[in-house]
C-alpha cells in the first residue's frame, strides 16, 4: 500500500475513535444529568408536599376560625337585641 492510503485510514481511524470516544463521555454525562434531574424532581416534590400540608392546616385553621367568629356574632348580636 502506498503512504497515501496508510495516511489516509489512520486519520479517518482516528477520527472515528474520537467521534467514538465523543458520544461515550457525552453519553455518561447524560446519565448524570438525567440522575441530577431525579434528584431535583424527588426535592421538589417533598418541598410541594410539606407546603400542601402547610396550606391544608392553614385551611382547617381558618375554617375553625370563621366557626367561631360567626359564634361570636350571634353572641353579640343577642346582647344587643
Amino acid at each position: 500500500m502506498s503512504e497515501t492510503v496508510i495516511v489516509a485510514l489512520i486519520t479517518a481511524g482516528t477520527s472515528a475513535l474520537v467521534a467514538i470516544t465523543a458520544l461515550l463521555s457525552n453519553y455518561r454525562g447524560f446519565a448524570s444529568i438525567d440522575a441530577r434531574f431525579a434528584s431535583l424532581e424527588s426535592a421538589m416534590n417533598n418541598r410541594f408536599a410539606s407546603v400542601e400540608q402547610r396550606l391544608n392546616i392553614m385551611q382547617a385553621d381558618l375554617k375553625e376560625f370563621y366557626k367561631v367568629q360567626a359564634e361570636y356574632d350571634k353572641r353579640i348580636s343577642r346582647l344587643e337585641g
